[in-house]
């Protein structure tokens, strides 16, 4: 039986923090799995209570749209990272509009811009469209967004401005942002709880 498989079968999230004798996980690995449960934003862990399986989407453009579709199912929480790829995809088709995403920035060095958002190349008016149609939550490495001009930029031309290029946020995703239920932050140092038994990795 595959991964994919054998998961789709499994009860719901909550219950994998309650490890059994025979996962071979110690106490201090049942609380660091609480800790990072607790650590994502609140509409985020609301919704891992009803789900059964958290699919990671890498960034592969070998990743097809027709593979996702294949894939995704009802009771699915999607991770999406940076650059996430086929954003479109995720904000309109008929069923992966309407399920969680977590869109998780990484802090690009120690500067104050997270990769993927303004002043960078970003997809804003696509994580709008995704906070209209599901829960949304954002995950931003060792520090808040800090709302950056461009003038913060320490490469600006990494990213050259187009007509796509939103370099403001909007007050709507402002709000999302301040607010502990869809925004927190993930330290780089965070100890993350191997092979876990829930979550796919879409490569």
């Amino acid at each position: 039986m595959s991964n994919i498989e054998s998961n789709t079968k499994k009860p719901i999230f909550k219950q994998s923090i309650a490890l059994s004798e025979k996962s071979g996980y110690i106490s201090n690995d049942k609380n660091t799995a609480k800790s990072a449960l607790l650590t994502l934003p609140v509409v985020i862990q609301t919704a891992l209570e009803q789900a059964k399986r958290v699919v990671l989407i890498a960034n592969n453009p070998a990743v097809t749209t027709t593979q996702l579709e294949m894939l995704i199912q009802p009771d699915d929480v999607l991770v999406l990272f940076n650059h996430f790829i086929h954003a479109d995809f995720f904000a309109s088709h008929q069923l992966a509009s309407l399920l969680p995403k977590l869109l998780f920035f990484r802090q690009i060095g120690d500067s104050k811009l997270h990769f993927a958002l303004p002043p960078r190349n970003n997809h804003i008016s696509v994580v709008e469209q995704m906070a209209e149609t599901a829960p949304l939550g954002i995950l931003t490495s060792n520090q808040p967004y800090q709302f950056p001009t461009l003038a913060d930029d320490p490469s600006p031309n990494d990213d050259p401005i187009t007509a796509h290029r939103i370099l403001d946020i909007p007050s709507n995703m402002q709000k999302l942002l301040s607010s502990p239920t869809y925004h927190s932050v993930l330290s780089e140092h965070h100890k993350v709880v191997a092979d876990y038994p829930y979550f796919t990795d879409i490569h």
